[in-house]
């Protein structure tokens, strides 16, 4: 099992969750309101996952069955969807019956990226379940 809970990086009912490599800017912020859900985080890529690409973080909402796959990325969004897919596909097992959320945090977005074919049409699969911003995003569990 890849998604124990002693891997988690965040405590049970933890109020703030960040997922954040190291000497980047990058960052996402999940609050958890009055630490009322039951959530874990783990990194995957590089950590829990090491032979292939995927996304970088999975953030996981026990009590609401929501499960976010956070990959934070450069200026290429389109690197991120077979990051986001691979990580989904590793972990799907492990949680079915979840709903699955897609974040993209790039350091900047090129006008032409979220306009390519590739990212349109992931864009158009997730529908509202996507969410990309640059820099930094935060976003309360609910």
């Amino acid at each position: 099992m890849l998604l124990t809970k002693e891997k988690s990086h965040c405590e049970e009912n933890q109020k703030i969750i960040v997922s954040k490599d190291l000497g980047t800017t990058r960052e996402h912020r999940a609050v958890n309101p009055g630490q009322q859900y039951c959530v874990r985080q783990y990194k995957l890529d590089g950590e829990l996952v090491k032979q292939q690409k995927c996304c970088d973080f999975l953030l996981i909402n026990d009590s609401l069955k929501k499960a976010y796959f956070i990959e934070l990325k450069g200026g290429n969004i389109d690197e991120a969807i077979p990051q986001l897919e691979n990580g989904e596909r590793l972990c799907a097992a492990e949680l079915q019956g979840y709903t699955f959320f897609y974040r993209i945090v790039p350091s900047k977005v090129r006008t032409h990226a979220v306009t390519s074919t590739k990212f349109k049409k992931f864009k158009d699969k997730c529908g509202t379940k996507l969410k990309y911003q640059t820099i930094k995003m935060e976003e309360t569990l609910s």
